[in-house]
This record gives structure tokens, C-alpha cells and sequence, in this order.
């Protein structure tokens, strides 16, 4: 006969577990657009130091390309070949003036992307996404369909080496965290937003001021500042065969940096409801072995399974799933501190102050 003490710990993994799959039951990807009418297009690619990544960028967003649209890269006072880069695949570059007073790199790089293009939709990309062949007309379509909603992507994350590993599990916990991948959609969705494929009509956009907004400009998570000045959004997961990116291809430092700027900030931003359950189910995943060592295959199933619907993931890191347990809480504790002390993130060459002021 089992102990009480052992129901207990089978209960409360069994409600954590369940937790994973309810969090993440469907990783819904952006819909192929219908029409073939469609807005004209205005992208603009902040980049800063990212002559490495645009190819992978540029190409596939030039053929895709229609008469009305512009591509506009923010070369964001690079000290690479980025501009060169950008006009070797025959778009735009625009150079920006140095961050005001109160403004961050990324949102006033946006911003000045925004205001020198005129197009009905405006598409804000990362310079690491690797676009879907229909990107644009599949993003064109649902702001059609919405012209008062912001939509955005999270590209499906590239995770080629074994450091970019450790990225699983905080991939797996913000697509859980904002609550639009349950089997109830959007009406548990939180009110965020993927930074790396936004897309928005501009009337919306000028309507809200944009990344110009007080609450949007000095922040360093703009994507959850902008869908909540907008006060509509719809979040989308990418696929392998879709839009991609790879992130952090520098490794763990690399990594640390990038997780460590956005993700307490991120955490803050959500449901409480949303993080309590996201929480849950780390902390079955992490002690849940430990009291009831028969769950350890259970666990590194669940993590194989879900964590493929947010990038790759071999099943080596899988099944040494208490690693990468050991990397998220590391990342996030750091996140945190940051976060409570104000203590400066570097990101990029840049200082920013991880409570936005």
C-alpha cells in the first residue's frame, strides 16, 4: 500500500505533468492566406551588427516580394557590413539618430523604420528569422481579417549545437506562458506578443503612436509593450518547414545574455494564472523524479514531445531533461536579480536597464 506521502507526490506530478500538455496542446501555426489581393507591405528589419544573419533574411522576403511593397533595414549604428549586406539584396537602408532621451535601440530603430516607409502594413522582423515562402501574404491576411489586432509569430527556434540546447526548455515556457496554445485559444490568451515577426496595419500602429508610445519606447520587451497598447493580439508558433530562426548561435554566454534580458521582464508581464501553471509544471518536471524516480521517462517523453513543437530538440537533451532544468532556473534567477536590483543588461554593445526606465 502506498504511503500517503507517495499519493501525494504522484498527485501533485500528475496535476503538473498535465499541466505541460494543456499549456502547449496546440502549437497553432500562421494560417496560408486565401486571396491572392493583398496590402501593400512595408518591412522593417532592425539590425544592429547582423551582416551574418540578413542573407538568411533578405532572400527569401525579396522573392516573395510584390509591386507597393518596401523592405527597409535599420542599419542601428553597425559596426559590421550590415548596410552593405542590406543593399547587396537590393532593399532599403535607413540609419537612425543615436536612442533619445528615454528611448531604447530596438524600439527607435522600429520607429524610424516606420515613419520612412507608407505602405498599409507594416511587418517588423528580426534580422535571425528565416521566413516561411508566404510569409508576408499569410501575415497580410490575417491583419486583413483584423486590422484592429496585432498579430505575431514566434519562429520555430534552430537549436543546431549542444549549448543552444539549453534554450528548450525557456522556448517551451513562453509559448506556455502566454496562454494561446491551450484547448481553449484565445480566450485564456494572455495580451503579448512575439518581438521576432510582428505584424500590424499602419493605421493601428499610428493610432497607439506606435513604438513612439511612453510605455513601448523605453522598454527592452517592446513586442508585450506594443500588443498591450494595441489591447488586441493573436500569437502564432512557426514550424520547421515555416519561418525559423536561430538565436543564439554564439552559444551558452551568448544565450545567458539574450534569455537574461527579456525573460523575468516577460514572466512579470504575464497572467498570473498562466505563470502559476507554467510554474507548476517546471517544478514537476524538476522534482517530480526525485520523489517518484518511475516518472523519469514520463518527464523526458513529455519534454521530447512538447519541446519539438517549439524547435529542435534532440532526444539526448530529452532524456537528460535535469540539465536543462539546471540552465532555466540558473537563467532565470539571474533574469531576476537583474530585474530587482536594476543592475544593467549588455545587450549588443548597449546598456539597458532591465525595469525599462
Amino acid at each position: 500500500m502506498p504511503t500517503s506521502i507517495e499519493v501525494v507526490d504522484v498527485s501533485l506530478f500528475t496535476i503538473g505533468w498535465s499541466l505541460g500538455w494543456f499549456l502547449l496542446w496546440n502549437a497553432r501555426t500562421l494560417p496560408a492566406a486565401t486571396s491572392d489581393g493583398r496590402l501593400s507591405v512595408a518591412v522593417v528589419i532592425p539590425a544592429r551588427d547582423e551582416a551574418h544573419a540578413l542573407p538568411h533574411l533578405l532572400q527569401p522576403l525579396v522573392e516573395q516580394r510584390r509591386e507597393g511593397d518596401r523592405i527597409v533595414v535599420v542599419d542601428d549604428h553597425s559596426s559590421d557590413g550590415t548596410a552593405r549586406v542590406a543593399r547587396h539584396h537590393g532593399v532599403d537602408v535607413v540609419t537612425p539618430t543615436s536612442p533619445p532621451a528615454g528611448w531604447l535601440g530596438k524600439p527607435n530603430a522600429c520607429f524610424a523604420g516606420a515613419t520612412a516607409t507608407t505602405q498599409d502594413l507594416l511587418v517588423f522582423l528580426d534580422a535571425d528569422v528565416r521566413p516561411g515562402p508566404t510569409l508576408l501574404d499569410d501575415l497580410a491576411a490575417q491583419v486583413s481579417e483584423s486590422p484592429d489586432t496585432m498579430i505575431s509569430v514566434q519562429p520555430w527556434h534552430r537549436m543546431e549545437t549542444p549549448g543552444e540546447q539549453a534554450s528548450l526548455l525557456c522556448n517551451v515556457a513562453a509559448l506556455m506562458g502566454c496562454g494561446a496554445f491551450t484547448p481553449c485559444g484565445d480566450r485564456l490568451a494572455a495580451n503579448v506578443a512575439f518581438g521576432p515577426v510582428i505584424a500590424i496595419a499602419r493605421s493601428t500602429y499610428d493610432r497607439v503612436e506606435g513604438h513612439a508610445h511612453p510605455d513601448v519606447r523605453a522598454q527592452h520587451t517592446e513586442d508585450i509593450a506594443l500588443a498591450r497598447a494595441v489591447g488586441r493580439s493573436r500569437v502564432y508558433v512557426g514550424s520547421p518547414d515555416s519561418t525559423t530562426f536561430r538565436m543564439y548561435p554564439g552559444g551558452i554566454a551568448e544565450l545567458t545574455r539574450g534569455w537574461t534580458r527579456s525573460f523575468a521582464t516577460g514572466a512579470r508581464s504575464t497572467h498570473w494564472w498562466l505563470a502559476f501553471a507554467t510554474a507548476a509544471w517546471l517544478c514537476s518536471i524538476a522534482g517530480g523524479w526525485i520523489a517518484t524516480p518511475w516518472t523519469y521517462p514520463l518527464i523526458a517523453l513529455q519534454v521530447w514531445i512538447l519541446g519539438r513543437r517549439a524547435g529542435t530538440t534532440r532526444l539526448l537533451a530529452a532524456l537528460l531533461f535535469p540539465l536543462l532544468v539546471v540552465a532555466f532556473v540558473a537563467i532565470f534567477l539571474r533574469s531576476s536579480i537583474m530585474l530587482l536590483s536594476g543592475r544593467d543588461v549588455t545587450w549588443k554593445g548597449r546598456h539597458v536597464d532591465p525595469r525599462g526606465r
